[in-house]
């Protein structure tokens, strides 16, 4: 059973052999690697060109539109596999990963989600496994309602190993967002799952701390981010039209965007507030700890949260 393994890259120069060596050095060998360089200006294009002349199952080609959701649709487009798998340049797995991915799968109608956590620049020994996960198979509905609710809804695309056929049934990656575009995408994915099952054996490395797509939270950014979560959520409405526990997981993923974003963006929280409310609500506190979490206690978390961003300015 083939496997395609489709890669955006954009300047990944730093990372990108380590990436390209632990896919290349997975036990199970019937891979195919795709990557789309989106016009880098660093050394990405000859690393991915020695790596084509040592490794036939590595194809290449430039991006024929800019944006990583473009790229990601332009490497599927060429893929042959039957199970799908979007890495990002930058990304890292173990040996025994897409082995045990597969193993997992007991239904083409399924997908796999591993475990994973982060790690820092080029220190794997930096991972620290995300605490928010739960290693069990869940129904979509089960996902929302505990993932959601505590708007932990983070999704490593590479930490999800797809059904062709469920992809196509799904949708591709949307292009007209920059931020957050993995949320809406795999909300489909999972929306037409039967299940999704827990991969306890793997591990997925997500790199963090390099100033990616991302961090860049400008005002197009939250436009998307917003725009993302509002799709993502339309899609889980229709699948539980006048569902009281995911409509609560859906103001609580909102409620958090506003937590995020405040004191910027005032249409976009306003946007937000207006659909909380027809939701029938949010019972998400703002998260903090520590001395800001005490601060807000006394002063309310507007007031702890402008006070924040000022003693934490460079």
């Amino acid at each position: 059973m083939l496997v395609s393994v489709c890669i955006p890259c954009y300047n990944s120069g730093q990372y990108l052999a380590e990436t390209l060596n632990c896919l290349i050095n997975q036990t199970y060998q019937n891979l195919e690697i795709i990557i789309i360089d989106d016009h880098s200006t660093d050394q990405s294009v000859k690393i991915i060109q020695a790596f084509v002349q040592k490794d036939r199952r590595i194809n290449f080609e430039i991006a024929k539109n800019k944006g990583a959701a473009a790229a990601r649709n332009q490497a599927y487009s060429l893929s042959k596999g039957r199970y799908i798998i979007f890495f990002d340049a930058d990304d890292f797995i173990e040996e025994n990963f897409i082995a045990t991915q597969l193993k997992c799968l007991q239904s083409d109608q399924e997908v796999v989600v591993s475990t994973w956590g982060r790690f820092y620049h080029n220190d794997l020994s930096t991972i620290v496994i995300d605490s928010s996960q739960m290693e069990m198979d869940l129904t979509f509905e089960d996902w929302i309602s505990n993932y959601w609710g505590n708007s932990s809804n983070m999704t490593c695309p590479g930490r999800v190993l797809i059904a062709r056929n469920l992809l196509e049934k799904s949708g591709l990656w949307d292009e007209e967002l920059s931020l957050n575009d993995d949320f809406p995408f795999y909300t489909r994915i999972f929306s037409n799952s039967s299940l999704i099952r827990y991969n306890t054996n793997s591990l997925f490395y997500y790199r963090s701390g390099i100033n990616g797509l991302s961090a860049l939270k400008s005002e197009s950014g939250y436009n998307s981010l917003y725009l993302s979560l509002m799709k993502g959520i339309k899609v889980a409405e229709e699948k539980f039209p006048n569902n009281k526990k995911i409509q609560l997981a859906c103001a609580n993923l909102l409620q958090n965007f506003i937590y995020e974003i405040y004191p910027s963006q005032p249409k976009l929280r306003a946007n937000a507030l207006t659909k909380i409310k027809t939701l029938g609500g949010s019972d998400f506190e703002f998260p903090a700890g520590g001395k800001t979490k005490s601060l807000a206690a006394v002063i309310g978390w507007k007031l702890a949260k402008r006070l924040k961003i000022i003693f934490n300015k460079p």
